[in-house]
């Protein structure tokens, strides 16, 4: 039922709430400033992120090649195993190990959007590259070794559940051995812990130098960039305005052209229309009955006739017959 070997999978269990233990140690290192030895155990060990980050490998592992699939999914599975773990701890010992009250878009506290976001990301990451390293390494190790640093580990994890449950109730205090256990516990991850603080200290105090130029550049280029590409849509909309306005100025002029050649063109055919009857009358009635008539127009008009051998110059029949009558 389990995706890999029972011993591989406790193995993952460990290093991954290792890693996560680590993660959060680094967070809280940037954000807040100072080591805190976050998680619920003495131990270096956050178990919330060693079950969310198995639960991802054992339900989308087939999904590898979807990235969204995989990112979504495991934003989802972690963020119920975080709800789960936060409820299950508040209802036994009324205490929060984490509160997001003070983000947006949280649920009492146990979870929230943005951290639902970070449990994507890094989940998908851990899955291309984390995972993969993981097994390298524990197929390397030979299978009796492996147990015998797994069972430690077993115990030492049985040892620390039960002296932080005792400290949390109180009852370590009556019991000097579960106390000093519980204090050795502690040093030991606090010293882990401290190493890497310090590293992250170092690292952020020699950056912040350059992270805080890089974020004035970066400013001015945003306000720089802003107020140019404000003049541009300010020198686009006054460009655009004139081209307008010269497009219907063309516009009406060629309107204006059109219509008074429309009116020249039905004026010359209304003048040339009475000529037009007339030597349609010479030319196509040849054999007409009126042939005498037509005769003499052609006389009449011998000296008026155009390269068609249309009439030209008559305003009317009558003008014709002058010479006759």
């Amino acid at each position: 039922m389990l995706p890999y070997p029972l011993d591989i999978s406790l193995c993952m269990f460990f290093i991954y709430g290792f890693v996560g233990w680590i993660v959060e140690v680094i967070y809280y290192g940037i954000t807040e400033g100072q080591f805190i030895n976050r998680g619920f155990l003495n131990g270096p060990l956050c178990p919330v992120y060693g079950i969310g980050f198995y639960c991802v490998i054992w339900f989308f592992r087939p999904f590898m090649s979807s990235f969204p699939m995989l990112f979504f999914g495991s934003a989802i599975v972690c963020t119920t195993v975080e709800l789960l773990a936060g409820i299950i701890l508040y209802s036994i010992f009324h205490l929060r190990w984490w509160d997001y009250s003070d983000y947006r878009l949280n649920f009492k506290g146990f979870i929230c959007v943005r951290f639902t976001i970070y449990w994507g990301i890094a989940c998908s990451l851990g899955m291309y590259m984390l995972h993969p390293a993981v097994m390298a390494l524990l197929d390397k190790i030979p299978d009796l070794p492996r147990y015998i640093i797994l069972a430690v580990l077993i115990i030492i994890l049985i040892v620390d559940i039960v002296v932080t449950v005792t400290a949390i109730i109180g009852f370590n205090k009556k019991v000097r051995f579960l106390s000093s256990v519980s204090g050795g516990i502690r040093k030991y991850s606090d010293a882990i812990g401290s190493r890497i603080y310090g590293s992250v200290d170092t690292i952020v105090t020699k950056t912040a130098p350059a992270v805080t130029l890089t974020q004035n550049d970066y400013a001015e280029f945003k306000e720089v960039f802003a107020a140019h590409r404000k003049e541009e849509r300010e020198l686009q909309k006054k460009n655009l305005a004139e081209e307008r306005a010269l497009l219907a100025k063309y516009m009406g002029e060629g309107k204006q052209g059109i219509a008074n050649t429309s009116k020249a063109a039905v004026q010359k055919v209304k003048y040339l229309l009475p000529e037009i009857r007339l030597a349609s009358r010479i030319i196509f009635r040849k054999d007409d009955e009126n042939a005498e008539s037509i005769m003499l127009l052609k006389k009449h008009y011998e000296g008026f006739m155009g390269e068609n051998g249309f009439m030209l110059g008559a305003d009317s029949d009558e003008e014709l017959f002058e010479d006759k009558l």
